[in-house]
C-alpha cells in the first residue's frame, strides 16, 4: 500500500526546516536529533539509546527493543469487564505482532523493515529546537490492521503523566505525543521502566500519522513551552496556553434551570458563594440535545439566552455552558416522528418474513444473542419506524419478540423480508440514542452549537458532558468528537472540561473529571478523599487540573442537607493542588438547607484566599492528603463502585486505605489582623445530642487558649455552657465579640451560624469536656 498526501500537505512538510542531524554512533545506525535529544536506532531496528544531549544521559531502559511494530490478523480488545469496560479498560490487540528488523535513511528518509511482515514504512523527519517529528509517509507491502510508528521504552521517572504521555524527573523529561488527531499515543508502566507508543490504525486511515518526541531539560519549567511549539507546528489546540490562564482556577456555580425569570438569584447565591463563574445547562433553554429547540422558558428564543448571558456578565461573573453533542434526545427531531439514518446502531438483522403494521414479533436471520435487554435500551431501527423489544428468541427460528410498534411517536408500517433492522445505541442513560461519527450529524450538531455559542457569548468554559457517548474506536472517537465542536468555537472557550478524554483531547479540554452528584452528605469527604484527590494528585503530572465537584445534594430533602464541613473539607482539598469546585444546586435546595449562608461561606473564604494569592504556599502542602506513590488516575465511571466499596467498608486497595486514614480536617479563616489564617481542627461528636456540630482547635499565634468553630445543623440552639462567663468569648465572624448571657453563673450562648468560641488559658481537651457538659437551654 502507498499513502498519498494532498499538495498543501507536502507543501507543509517542505517548508520544514529539517535538522535532523543523521550520523553513526555505530557502524549503521541511524541518529536523529535536535539540540535536547539524540535518538539512535540500530541497523537491527532496535532502539539503542535516547540521551540527553547536554547531560550524555541514556534515558532507554532493558535491552534493545523494536523501535517499531505492525499488526496483523487480530484486532483490539478491552482488557476490563463490567459496565464502562470499553472506557476505563485498556484496549489491547490481539493478534500476530511484527517487530521492525532493520533501519536505515535513503534520500534524507527514515526507513523501517518489518521483514517478517513483508512491509516497509518510511517517515520524514524533522527537527526543531524542541521536538523530533516523524511523520509516516508510505507503506509498502501486504496490508496491515496497525502499527506503532514509535516505541520508547524508557526509565520509569518521578513523574508519569499518562494523558501527556510524558515521564519525567526535575532535570529532564520525554514526551512522545501524535501529531495530528489521527495518531494515538499512550503509555504501559512497568517495573522501573515506561513503553511510550504512538500508532496508527487502518480504521482510523495511516495518511498523516505522525510521532512527535519531546526531550525537554527541566521539564516542569519548560515542557509546557515545548508542547506550545509543537501545537503551533502542528496547528492544534492550543492545550498549552490554556493551562497556563488564571482562569483554570476558577470555581463554578452551576444554576440548575436558570431562566430569564430566575437568573438574578441564581447570581445572587453564586456572588456569595465567591463562585467567579455561573454555568448554565443547555437542558436550561433547550428540549433537547440534537437540535436544541427552544423551551417555554425561552419563548423569545436565543434572544432570551442572551438576556441570561449578558446577566450574568453584568454581575462580574464569567459564563460557562454545559452541553451534550455526541447524543440527541428521543423527544428530538433525529428521532422522532422519522429517525435519521445517521443515528447509530451496534448490531443489525435481516428480516426472515414479511412483517404487518401490527405484528407483535419480529423473526429475523440473525440470532439476536447478546442484544441489550435493559429498560428503554431495546430499540429498533426498521426503516421510518422505531420498535421496542421485551425480548429475543436465540434459538432458530430466531425473533424479537413482545414488539411496541410505532414506539417514540413513529409511524408503524409494514415491511418486507430482507429489509434490515438496526439495533440503535441507545445510551447508558437511557434519554438518549448516541451518533454515527462516520456520518456528518456530528459536524451539523456542532454547528448549531456553535451558533449558541457565537451568539450568546463569550463564554468562559464549555463543559463536555456525554464524551464516552461514541462507539469505536474510543481513543478516535472520544477526541474526534470533541474536535468537532471545538474547532467551530469561536473564540476559543479557555477552559473546557469533560468526564471522558483521550490523547489528543488534551489539546482542548484543560481540566476534568467534574464527578457526578453520588454520594450522601455523610459520604461526601470521604468521596473527596477517594476519587478527586488521589486524580488531582496524578493530573499535576500532565500539567492539568482537576474538578472538585460536582458538589450536590446542597438541600433539606432525603438524605438531608450537608454542612458547612463539607463544603470547607472539599474546598480545602482542592486548594491543596490549587483546584477549582462546582457546585450544582436547584433554587429550592439553596433555599432549604438551614446552613446555606455557612456553606457558602466557607467555599467563598477558600475561593477568596486561593485566587488572592494572599495564604503562604505551605499551606498546600499541608493539606495535602495523598502520597505521591498512591496518587492516581479514578475514572468518574468508577465512582458508584469506589463509593459503594467506602460505604460497605471493603474492596479497597491498601492505597485507598492509607488515603481514608487521613482524617485531618483544616479550617481557614480571616483573623483578628485581617489575614487568612488556616488551623487544623478536630471534630467534637455529640454536643446537644447532635444539635450542634463542633470542632476544637488551637493556634500558633497565641498557643495559651483554646477555641471552639460550632453552629446549630437546623434551627437555632441556646447552649449553658459549664464555664466562666469571663474565660471565654463569643465571635462572629472571628474577632468580632457577640454578647451572650449568663444562667446561674454560666455562659448561655445562642449559636445559630458558625460561631466561634474562645476558652482562655485551656487546652483542646478543656473545650471537648466543656461541650460534651453543655446544656440545651428551653
Amino acid at each position: 500500500m502507498v499513502i498519498m498526501h494532498s499538495k498543501t500537505f507536502c507543501r507543509t512538510w517542505l517548508a520544514w526546516t529539517c535538522l535532523a542531524a543523521v550520523t553513526s554512533a555505530s557502524a549503521g545506525a541511524v541518529v536523529l536529533e535536535n539540540p535536547h535529544l539524540r535518538l539512535e536506532i540500530g541497523d537491527d531496528g532496535m532502539l539503542r539509546s535516547l540521551a540527553d544531549k547536554a547531560r550524555g544521559i541514556d534515558y532507554s531502559a532493558g535491552a534493545p527493543a523494536p523501535i517499531a511494530v505492525v499488526y496483523r490478523g487480530g484486532r483490539a480488545v478491552c482488557d476490563a469487564e463490567g459496565p464502562y469496560a470499553e472506557i476505563v479498560g485498556r484496549w489491547v490487540y490481539r493478534g500476530p505482532r511484527f517487530p521492525a528488523t532493520g533501519a536505515s535513511l535513503q534520500d534524507g528518509k527514515l526507513v523501517i523493515d518489518f521483514a517478517s511482515a513483508g512491509v516497509k514504512a518510511t517517515y520524514r523527519v524533522q527537527s526543531t529546537g524542541d521536538y523530533l517529528a516523524l511523520e509516516l509517509l508510505d507503506l509498502e507491502g501486504e496490508a496491515i490492521d496497525r502499527i506503532d510508528l514509535l516505541r520508547l521504552n524508557v526509565r520509569k521517572l518521578p513523574h508519569v503523566g499518562q494523558w501527556l504521555n510524558a515521564v519525567y524527573d526535575d532535570r529532564f523529561g520525554i514526551c512522545l505525543r501524535g501529531g495530528n488527531l489521527e495518531t494515538n499515543a499512550e503509555m504501559w508502566p512497568g517495573d522501573g521502566e515506561v513503553l511510550l507508543t504512538a500508532t496508527a490504525e487502518a480504521a482510523v486511515g495511516f495518511r498523516g500519522a505522525t510521532a512527535v518526541i519531546i526531550g525537554c531539560p527541566e521539564p516542569r519549567k519548560r515542557l509546557l513551552d515545548a508542547m506550545a511549539a509543537m501545537e503551533r507546528g502542528f496547528k492544534l489546540p492550543s492545550g498549552a496556553t490554556f493551562r497556563r490562564s488564571p482562569l483554570q482556577k476558577r470555581s463554578y456555580f452551576w444554576a440548575s434551570r436558570a431562566t430569564p425569570a430566575n437568573i438574578g438569584q441564581f447570581i445572587e447565591f453564586a456572588k456569595r458563594g465567591g463562585f467567579r463563574v455561573l454555568l448554565f445547562s443547555y437542558t436550561s433553554f433547550a428540549k433537547s440535545p440534537g437540535h436544541f429547540s427552544w423551551n417555554d422558558d425561552y419563548r423569545r428564543g436565543m434572544a432570551d439566552l442572551r438576556q441570561v448571558a449578558d446577566a450574568v456578565r453584568r454581575a462580574g461573573l464569567g459564563v460557562g455552558l454545559h452541553i451534550h453533542y455526541s447524543k440527541a434526545g428521543k423527544n428530538d427531531p433525529y428521532v422522532t416522528p422519522v429517525p435519521d439514518d445517521r443515528l447509530h446502531t451496534v448490531a443489525s438483522y435481516t428480516l426472515a418474513a414479511d412483517v404487518p403494521a401490527g405484528a407483535a414479533t419480529l423473526t429475523v436471520r440473525e440470532n439476536p444473542a447478546g442484544a441489550t435487554l435493559d429498560d428503554g435500551r431495546r430499540l429498533l431501527k426498521l426503516g421510518k419506524e422505531l420498535i421496542e423489544y421485551e425480548a429475543y428468541r436465540s434459538e432458530e427460528p430466531f425473533q424479537f419478540t413482545g414488539c411496541r410498534r410505532g414506539s417514540l411517536g413513529t409511524a408503524a408500517a409494514a415491511h418486507r423480508a430482507g429489509d434490515r433492522a438496526g439495533l440503535l445505541d441507545v445510551d447508558t442513560w437511557p434519554s438518549f440514542i448516541r451518533f454515527d461519527q462516520d456520518t456528518d450529524i456530528q459536524d451539523e450538531v456542532a454547528r448549531r452549537i456553535a451558533a449558541i455559542y457565537r451568539e450568546t457569548g463569550p463564554y468562559e468554559m464549555v463543559y463536555f458532558d456525554g464524551a464516552e457517548d461514541v462507539h469505536e474506536p474510543y481513543w478516535y472517537n472520544v477526541a474526534r468528537a470533541q474536535h468537532r465542536v471545538f474547532r467551530l468555537l469561536e473564540p476559543p472557550p479557555p477552559v473546557c472540561e469533560s468526564a471522558n478524554y483521550t490523547h489528543f483531547s488534551w489539546h482542548m479540554i484543560s481540566r476534568s473529571n467534574a464527578y457526578d452528584v453520588v454520594a450522601t452528605p455523610e459520604g461526601m469527604k470521604d468521596f473527596c478523599r477517594l476519587m478527586p484527590c488521589p486524580t488531582a494528585a496524578a493530573r499535576v503530572w500532565d500539567f492539568s487540573r482537576v474538578q472538585f465537584g460536582w458538589l450536590g445534594r446542597f438541600g433539606a430533602a432525603p438524605p438531608g442537607s450537608p454542612g458547612p464541613d463539607v463544603f470547607e473539607y472539599v474546598a480545602s482539598r482542592a486548594a491543596a493542588w490549587d483546584c477549582p469546585l462546582s457546585l450544582h444546586v436547584r433554587l429550592q435546595e439553596l433555599q432549604a438547607n438551614p446552613r446555606a449562608d455557612d456553606c457558602l461561606e466557607a467555599i467563598k473564604t477558600w475561593e477568596d484566599a486561593r485566587l488572592s494569592g494572599q495564604w503562604p504556599i505551605e499551606g498546600h502542602e499541608q493539606l495535602k492528603n495523598v502520597a505521591p506513590a498512591d496518587a492516581h488516575y479514578v475514572p468518574c465511571y468508577r465512582q458508584r463502585e469506589v463509593f459503594k466499596n467506602i460505604s460497605a467498608g471493603r474492596g479497597l486497595t491498601d492505597g485507598q486505605r492509607r488515603i481514608l486514614n487521613d482524617r485531618r480536617e483544616h479550617h481557614l479563616f480571616l483573623n483578628e489582623r485581617g489575614v487568612y489564617e488556616l488551623v487544623e481542627i478536630e471534630e467534637v461528636a455529640g454536643v446537644a445530642q447532635g444539635a450542634v456540630k463542633a470542632y476544637v482547635f488551637r493556634r500558633t499565634r497565641q498557643p495559651a487558649d483554646a477555641y471552639a468553630l460550632f453552629w446549630a445543623v437546623a434551627d437555632e440552639t441556646r447552649l449553658r455552657l459549664p464555664a466562666d462567663p469571663g474565660a471565654i468569648g463569643i465571635f462572629r465572624p472571628f474577632a468580632v465579640p457577640r454578647p451572650f448571657q449568663s444562667e446561674d453563673g454560666r455562659p448561655l450562648v445562642s449559636i445559630g451560624p458558625r460561631t466561634y468560641l474562645l476558652v482562655r488559658g485551656a487546652g483542646t481537651g478543656d473545650v471537648r469536656k466543656m461541650l460534651a457538659g453543655a446544656e440545651v437551654w428551653p
